[in-house]
């Protein structure tokens, strides 16, 4: 039997308020319904950190934007998803929101881009099961992702894990005000050993 990992609740009553926002309440249902998770009509998880809402629901809410969009309509979706995620979810973690504006408070908006990048990667180890590590060159950022929820038992021939663009771009905009170019260029839905987040460091505008 695969080992069971978890996000906190406010990430996945996150995720399902979002693509209502987006889908509408009969969009969401339909999509809730069609991938087997019908439990979260009218019913989301509480507005709760406790770690119980488990990767393969993650993953199989992205699949069925798939089945349902397609892949063009599931990478917006998800990635529109993605920054509402991070919005609502850092409202709630205020002593987190704070600790990171202090630490991005000054420098480059490079530097702060990193510093971003340092603090959630320790942040999302810490409250859930994902496992986030950063990386560097001499033109990008790179988030890596050895344990993605995103993904979880998914194949496919081309990266998926759309959701993590939209989270990231929402945290380098929250840390430096700025926009990033960044693409997912592997993914473990690919066979790949992780999935891994390229960010440019020079920002857009």
């Amino acid at each position: 039997m695969t080992e069971q990992y978890f996000y906190p609740n406010i990430w996945g009553r996150g995720i399902l308020t979002s693509a209502e926002e987006i889908l509408g309440e009969k969009g969401l249902n339909a999509l809730l319904n069609l991938v087997g998770l019908s439990e979260y009509i009218g019913n989301y998880p509480p507005d709760n950190i406790q770690k119980v809402f488990p990767f393969e629901h993650v993953a199989k809410l992205q699949q069925g934007l798939y089945d349902m969009y397609g892949a063009k309509g599931a990478r917006v979706f998800a990635m529109r998803g993605g920054e509402q995620t991070f919005t609502h979810s850092l409202d709630k973690y205020n002593k987190v929101q704070k600790a990171g504006r202090a630490a991005m408070a000054l420098g480059s908006s490079e530097l702060r881009a990193k510093l971003g990048l340092q603090f959630f990667s320790k942040f999302f180890n810490a409250v859930s099961d994902q496992i986030v590590r950063i990386a560097e060159d001499d033109n990008y950022y790179y988030w890596i992702i050895e344990r993605c929820p995103m993904c979880w038992e998914r194949h496919s021939e081309e990266p998926v894990c759309h959701l993590g663009i939209g989270v990231l771009r929402a945290a380098a905009k929250w840390a430096t005000d700025k926009n990033f170019r960044i693409q997912e260029i592997n993914c473990t839905a690919m066979g790949d050993k992780a999935c891994v987040y390229a960010m440019d460091k020079q920002p857009l505008d």
